[in-house]
């Protein structure tokens, strides 16, 4: 289980903090109630059918005092203190200057249409990402949670009505001293800061869907090759719920279809126990399955349907692709038989107007600038939007997924507690992604034990993480590669057996950047980088490597000597490029960022003050406003004559 969170007071920080009114202020007007109907569309192509768009007018109202619940905020009859808005929503949307974490409180008012004469609907709800827990309320009566951000979850809506409906959601940016990604102290209410800005909302869509006697609540198509050009075996895991008092038997049909494939396969009726969950495997055989890559995104649609006593009840549609993914010799990694070789950008949800809440508009547009410069993967710190990962595997742009546990120190996993909490966010970033064919590694964390002052060491609970969390993804989907992203500093190049046991390994560089380097010697070089790469290859000869991270912050024209300018990036990205390109054993590498985004209000980046613009992170090829710096065009031209397989 996740560690509690320490009750950090708010109040006092307001008072004090700047530009505070001096007098009371008269409350806005209570807006006027709208109810309305969930809209019969969705944005993403996954998932059960049924499903609609709860949309439209929502009401919020911001808890920097801790009192809602107190005060009862989630049966409140009336709007007063509420203001409306759409969802979703980042309440501190525009911030640049303080990061404070809070409370805020989401309802919705609304109604549901009326189940089909015959039948007697059950409903849920599925919530895309609350940043960071959860609480929800139907018509003042709690109805369940969720204790993790950038992860979908979902909730029984017992007690919904026939009329007007209230969904309440209370959400908490409160971070706890151990959290996985925001644990370091920050102003206002101890703790919260981490590696980019803690936005607090319903950062995505929310969703209700109707059930009834039987819901299939996931569905992972996990394709296998033995051979190239040969038969694709499809593993096909479905998780049934009975939603009846008895015990039932469920029957089930896939339907698949695609390049070179039509077939439908009914397996026999599985029996699931009364108000009870089962998870189910079955498979299916695609003769000669057209294969999944950059450039040639072939893709194969399933639907798997699920009924009792011959009356259809529930169905799931998603996507996936058919590749082989396997370690070559001398640290190859090879997608259908050919040596990957990658170029691309990290992605970070952010935008000035909307925060870490992205529109479609805002994913079209990040997708667009990734297909301008040629990029053929990219990368996150947490599962991003599962639309953008859709419109990634139709694009044929790997991606290099991330569970989001953020350097944690040693100290941190060597308790339990931890441990265990990282774990479930990395089984559940596989359980909700493994259909999208555009993933080739899970990366069960970022830098962890990274601090300086750790020197690269693996301590025990580290060591034991790793273990656990890569027994446990491959448990889940053993189709892909699980790695781990590290940092690079001279010194810290050392055999370690936890590492060994990946599949693929992350080298996150930023020699003649930072200082990388942990003896007291000078920092670090450009021209040291070859070497080292060497020396992490000679140390894991067997094991592929992706530069994962690469990158110098730029935010203005100047002399190309003076580090935070546009000239001195573009050479620091020019050369670095060079020598990955140099290393047969280098499979790919990808900058970091695409865009950029939020750190914290003090963020330098390693930059002089003044060529910091506190608080954007500016090592990315495109700035916050969306203008490509001049890095952008060196990229494209050396990215789009890369070609991804050798």
């Amino acid at each position: 289980m996740p560690a509690p969170l320490r009750a950090l007071p708010l109040a006092f920080a307001l008072a004090l903090s700047p530009g505070a009114p001096a007098l009371a202020q008269e409350p806005p007007p209570a807006p006027k109630p709208v109810v309305q109907k969930p809209e019969r569309k969705v944005l993403i192509r996954e998932g059960q059918s049924g499903r609609m768009l709860l949309g439209g007018r929502w009401y919020f109202r911001l808890d920097d005092a801790f009192e809602g619940e107190a005060k009862r905020f989630y049966a409140q009859p009336s709007l007063d203190g509420w203001t409306a808005i759409t969802v979703p929503n980042a309440w501190n949307a525009t911030d640049t200057t303080q990061n404070r974490s809070s409370v805020g409180w989401y309802r919705k008012e609304f109604t549901l249409p009326s189940a089909p004469k015959g039948h007697r609907y059950g409903w849920k709800a599925r919530f895309q990402s609350a940043n960071q827990r959860a609480v929800v309320w139907l018509n003042g009566k709690k109805v369940g949670g969720n204790d993790r951000g950038y992860l979908p979850f979902e909730v029984d809506l017992k007690g919904i009505r026939r009329g007007r409906n209230t969904l309440v959601v209370k959400v908490s940016s409160l971070r706890s001293s151990t959290d996985l990604t925001h644990w370091r102290p920050a102003a206002f209410n101890g703790y919260g800061s981490g590696g980019w800005w803690n936005f607090g909302g319903l950062l995505r869509e929310v969703y209700v869907r109707p059930v009834e006697g039987v819901d299939i609540e996931n569905v992972l198509a996990l394709p296998r090759l033995a051979r190239l050009r040969g038969p694709a075996r499809v593993v096909v895991k479905v998780r049934a719920r009975n939603l009846t008092r008895r015990n039932r038997k469920v029957d089930f049909a896939l339907n698949v279809s695609g390049p070179g494939t039509r077939q439908r396969v009914v397996p026999r009726s599985q029996g699931v126990g009364g108000r009870g969950t089962r998870d189910l495997r079955f498979s299916f055989t695609i003769p000669r399955p057209r294969l999944w890559q950059p450039g040639r995104p072939a893709l194969y649609s399933l639907a798997v349907g699920a009924g009792i006593g011959g009356r259809r009840l529930a169905a799931y549609r998603l996507s996936f692709g058919v590749k082989k993914l396997e370690r070559g010799r001398g640290g190859r990694l090879l997608l259908n038989g050919r040596q990957l070789r990658l170029r691309g950008a990290s992605i970070h949800e952010d935008d000035p107007r909307t925060g870490g809440a992205s529109t479609a508009g805002e994913r079209a547009a990040l997708l667009g600038n990734l297909r301008t410069l040629g990029a053929t993967v990219t990368r996150s710190h947490y599962p991003l939007h599962p639309a953008f990962l859709e419109a990634l595997d139709r694009a044929g742009i790997l991606y290099w997924s991330q569970a989001p546990v953020y350097q944690l120190p040693n100290s941190f996993l060597d308790r339990r507690g931890v441990r265990a909490a990282a774990i479930s966010v990395a089984k559940r970033t596989v359980f909700n992604n493994a259909n999208h064919a555009s993933v080739f590694v899970w990366s069960i964390g970022n830098e962890l034990g990274g601090n300086r002052e750790e020197r690269g060491r693996i301590g025990s609970g580290l060591a034991r993480y790793i273990r656990e969390a890569s027994r446990e993804v491959r448990r889940l989907d053993n189709t892909r590669m699980v790695g781990i992203d590290r940092q690079s500093r001279i010194g810290e190049v050392r055999f370690n057996p936890a590492l060994a046991r990946l599949d693929v390994l992350g080298v996150n560089e930023y020699f003649g950047w930072y200082d990388s380097n942990s003896s007291e010697g000078p920092p670090s070089r450009t021209d040291q980088l070859g070497a080292f790469l060497d020396s992490v290859h000679r140390t894991y000869p067997r094991m592929p490597l992706v530069l994962t991270e690469y990158g110098a912050e730029a935010s203005r024209s100047g002399p190309r000597e003076q580090k935070g300018t546009f000239e001195f990036q573009t050479d620091f990205m020019r050369r670095h490029l060079a020598i990955h390109a140099s290393k047969r054993y280098i499979n790919g590498s990808i900058a970091w960022a695409l865009k950029d985004f939020r750190v914290d209000p003090s963020w330098l980046g390693g930059a002089p003050r003044e060529y910091a613009t506190p608080p954007w992170h500016n090592k990315s090829l495109i700035d916050e406003s969306g203008a490509r710096k001049p890095a952008f065009v060196v990229m494209q031209r050396l990215w789009r004559r890369t070609k991804p397989l050798r």
